[in-house]
């Protein structure tokens, strides 16, 4: 019986938990380091804008993000003319996912994007 109540104590706080980070998503986060810069910007609206830079090319993808499950985050890039396919620096992956770890963490493939302090 204990076990139970334990049980429906620990779904309770994790649920109300999830609910909680996804509410407050929304924002700018960022990876910096000596050749790469990461920026992704979720707006409240659903809308992104997600910005990867290696040396001297420069990718970016624009489009809706939606929520897959409490922690896993689904970006669709919107489709480019034919002339930005083209171009050095093409995001051909139009789809990622991102995993929330907290309120001010995601996890982008195996970058970890900190939230922008405002």
């Amino acid at each position: 019986m204990k076990n139970n109540i334990l049980f429906i104590v620990v779904v309770i706080f994790t649920s109300c938990r999830s609910v909680a980070v996804s509410q407050n998503i929304a924002g700018q986060y960022y990876k910096s380091g000596k050749d790469y810069q990461y920026n992704l910007i979720l707006n409240k609206d659903n809308s992104f804008a997600l910005t990867q830079k290696y040396f001297d090319v420069n990718s970016m993808c624009q489009g809706k993000w939606q929520y897959l499950s409490a922690d896993t985050i689904l970006l669709n890039c919107g489709d480019e003319d034919l002339s930005a396919r083209l171009e050095r620096g093409y995001m051909t992956e139009r789809q990622k996912k991102i995993i929330v770890l907290g309120q001010n963490k995601l996890k982008l493939g195996a970058v970890i994007l900190k939230r922008k302090k405002e």
